[in-house]
């Protein structure tokens, strides 16, 4: 009897050292998985800042009438100021809160 139970035993221990192996594995392939969805997240957001951004420029050249030397001599605190100063419009940001309102309602519409 005492001959099975160590079968038994090293069967048992076979069992959980290759789960353990498999688990490792796993966790392994979860990581590597994690890794390349931010890497995916984080190129989808320089793609963004670089389109919105362009937006931005284009914007500020052909609304505003800027040149193009006038627009290269702008800085980054010039562009933060220029954008406080946009948003600090209560009227800018109604009209940005209710474009952004449709927007949700067209992409997740009521039931």
């Amino acid at each position: 009897m005492s001959e099975n139970k160590l079968r038994n035993r090293e069967v048992i221990d076979a069992e959980l050292q290759k789960t353990k192996a498999e688990l490792a594995i796993a966790k392994h392939r979860q990581a590597k998985l994690l890794n390349q969805i931010k890497g995916m997240t984080e190129k989808e957001r320089r793609h963004r800042n670089i389109v919105w951004g362009s937006h931005f420029e284009y914007l500020i050249r052909e609304k505003l009438n800027i040149t193009k030397e006038q627009l290269a001599a702008l800085n980054d605190n010039s562009v933060k100021d220029i954008l406080n100063t946009l948003f600090s419009d209560l009227s800018f940001r109604r009209t940005m809160q209710n474009i952004l309102a449709e927007k949700a309602k067209k992409q997740f519409p009521a039931e």
